[in-house]
């Protein structure tokens, strides 16, 4: 039997039909439970078996199908999940509260952000066919990852999304701590324009040109080129999440920093299961531009490859130096601020230095 590889809008958004959704406290979270009470990813119907059928095309091709891994990043949590615990041992929550509603808020930006990605058909930008691509898919693909990050009211009513997921995780691992509006001010990553929520960027916060550094390459059409560097982007935040996942079941999955390990490690796993669906869509759809052509503006061919392998470099030249710097500085700001308050805090810091490196920061 061919697998199926072309799609509607409407299939890529379908849905499965739930046994349950799950609903705590003011909280409805995207997807639902099947029947055995197992989590499937919201407008995952399709979209899976979707991203499954092209990638499989690639490689029944002899293509790639991964342009490049979390092992390309360099993939540093912090604070560490040594450094982690032991401020929860010492019950120590505020900082910790406030890298949690970070992860979730920046998880937030995903809706506005991929807002800004062009939904149109890439056709025209190409010298072959690409009926039946991921990439002649991305118009539907993309909103739907966007979806997944933020609240979503696109069926009716309200839904959570990524972003308010790892809130009530937060709440329910750490004992529902108070949560202020300072949480989301001064923050070292600007929101993305056309974001509502309640996020306020530092001054010296990173600009667009820092997150997605792009590069005029002549004769590609510049919609198409932010396209390219806009999804290697995309694909290194998702992998930077997948450190974030490691640490928050590692350090909220223990018992004894955690109110409770179980929904920890359940809900972590959900979410990683959605940014699983971005991941491999958006590995799919960059092979696929690897063994393109595409029209340039005076109707010249260039190979897709050193196109792609030129916005992989400077995506990953990206992902380090001062744009994370700033990250951890911010988070280090606050560990020092709660501990400063402890008559105990000098021993604690000293314990915590010795678990990992400490950043530097501006009080």
């Amino acid at each position: 039997m061919t697998a199926k590889l072309n799609y509607t809008r409407e299939e890529i958004f379908a849905e499965y039909q739930f046994a349950s959704h799950v609903k705590i406290g003011d909280y409805l979270f995207h997807g639902g439970l099947d029947a055995e009470g197992n989590y499937l990813s919201p407008r995952s119907l399709h979209r899976i078996p979707a991203i499954k059928a092209w990638t499989q095309r690639l490689k029944d091709a002899g293509h790639t199908t991964t342009v490049f891994t979390a092992d390309d990043l360099p993939m540093t949590f912090f604070p560490n999940t040594e450094q982690s615990k032991l401020l929860l041992h010492h019950g120590c929550k505020d900082a910790m509260a406030r890298t949690l509603t970070m992860v979730g808020t920046i998880e937030g930006y995903g809706n506005a952000g991929i807002a800004l990605f062009p939904q149109e058909d890439l056709q025209k930008y190409f010298v072959e066919d690409i009926e039946g691509t991921c990439l002649a898919h991305l118009q539907y693909l993309l909103p739907a990852h966007g979806h997944d990050e933020a609240f979503s009211d696109y069926k009716g009513y309200k839904e959570s999304g990524h972003e308010e997921m790892w809130w009530v995780i937060r709440d329910v691992c750490l004992d529902y701590p108070e949560i202020t509006d300072d949480m989301f001010e001064d923050l070292p990553i600007p929101p993305p324009p056309g974001y509502q929520g309640r996020a306020k960027a530092a001054p010296d916060a990173l600009n667009i040109a820092e997150a997605i550094p792009l590069a005029m390459t002549p004769g590609v059409p510049p919609v198409l080129e932010f396209m390219v560097t806009g999804l290697t982007s995309l694909l290194a935040i998702e992998f930077a999440a997948a450190s974030t996942f490691k640490w928050a079941k590692e350090v909220l999955g223990d018992p004894e920093c955690s109110s409770d390990p179980e929904f920890a490690v359940k809900w972590v796993n959900a979410i990683s299961a959605d940014e699983t669906i971005h991941v491999t869509s958006l590995q799919c759809a960059l092979s696929e531009l690897s063994t393109l052509t595409i029209l340039g503006t005076e109707g010249q061919h260039i190979p897709g490859k050193p196109v792609l392998e030129a916005a992989v470099k400077r995506t990953i030249a990206s992902q380090q130096g001062d744009r994370f710097d700033r990250v951890l500085a911010h988070r280090m700001k606050y560990i020092k601020r709660e501990l400063d308050a402890r008559p105990d805090g000098e021993k604690i810091l000293a314990e915590f230095a010795e678990l990992g490196p400490v950043p530097e920061f501006v009080a």
